[in-house]
């Protein structure tokens, strides 16, 4: 999932009666997240079709639950979302499974795809808001905010982004900066060889910001992995998704994995199972799981709460515990 900038586009001015129809249209079916997002705030939708996993835990995180009525398959939080109609994957979408929903708004988290279907969406008279996401505690309070201005809950949504502020400020102050511990973010594509974390990825930012640092530096995006860099570079700590863990047969079956078992990490049991919407989908809970992770990794250091009830949460933890 990469961060994205909003494009702005001027309306032509050529007589004041198609400026105030071809206006409005524009607001509601054009490419200007924030115009569309704006136009959306004089009414409260009540029928959200929800894109992206962060940008359903938002409405939720926001109180709204009730007005989302369908939402993709990345939205695997909270429990209420999984229970929701599904319109396809995140970059793989029904066009006809989102207006069958009969919406009043469509959020489209970034990377929703693909463009036909994107374009399907926006040309049927729905309101559609593309909430630019980034892997940086601005950017998730930007996220916040986006998503309060196109359901029309700017205030709540200012609250909830000055939370997550607060949060990464206290866990900034608190996350040692002597020790940049090593880590390892394994995935797996179903087949072939696994995938490393490099540079430019979700997987950096999280290692990032819980004061550790790549194992494999010179790696860019997610790249398939052979033995004898992995074994070289020995990271202090491997980190894999639940998702994949699940799909490799459970945590019995990674010491079976070369990557793994060769590994200091993976002999001593160094290895984190984070849950992967927690981890990488870079919402409203991404303080708490930065914090879960640097409490791991820095196992002597006081990192603070962040929002947290309590710690550890589960969601990030060491193989076995």
């Amino acid at each position: 999932m990469a961060a994205s900038s909003s494009k702005l586009f001027a309306v032509p001015m050529l007589f004041a009666t198609a400026l105030m129809c071809a206006g409005a249209a524009a607001l509601l079916a054009g490419t200007t997240p924030h115009a569309r997002a704006e136009a959306q705030s004089s009414k409260a939708p009540a029928h959200i079709v929800s894109v992206g996993g962060a940008v359903t835990e938002t409405l939720f995180a926001l109180g709204l639950g009730e007005r989302v009525k369908a939402v993709d398959t990345t939205s695997m939080y909270p429990a209420a979302a999984m229970k929701l109609p599904k319109v396809g994957y995140l970059r793989q979408l029904s066009a006809e499974g989102v207006l069958a929903m009969r919406p009043d708004l469509v959020l489209l988290g970034e990377g929703a795809g693909p463009a036909a279907a994107v374009t399907q969406i926006k040309s049927a008279n729905v309101p559609v808001a593309d909430i630019a996401t980034s892997w940086t505690p601005d950017g998730i309070a930007g996220m916040v905010e986006t998503v309060g201005d196109a359901v029309g809950e700017r205030a709540a949504a200012d609250k909830l982004a000055a939370d997550v502020t607060v949060q990464f400020a206290a866990l900034a102050a608190g996350i040692p900066t002597t020790s940049k511990p090593t880590i390892l973010l394994l995935l797996n594509a179903g087949t072939g060889p696994m995938l490393g974390a490099g540079k430019g990825t979700a997987a950096e930012a999280a290692i990032l910001l819980a004061g550790g640092q790549l194992a494999l530096p010179t790696l860019e995006g997610y790249r398939p992995l052979s033995l004898e860099p992995v074994m070289a570079a020995d990271p202090d700590f491997i980190v894999i998704p639940s998702h994949v863990v699940q799909a490799l047969g459970g945590p019995d079956a990674l010491g079976s994995i070369d990557v793994i078992s060769h590994t200091n990490a993976g002999r001593d049991g160094r290895i984190i199972i984070a849950d992967s919407l927690y981890l990488l989908g870079f919402g409203p809970r991404t303080p708490q799981a930065i914090a879960d992770l640097a409490e791991i990794i820095h196992p002597d250091a006081d990192i603070p709460l962040a929002g947290r009830s309590s710690t550890p949460s589960g969601l990030v933890r060491l193989v076995g515990n």
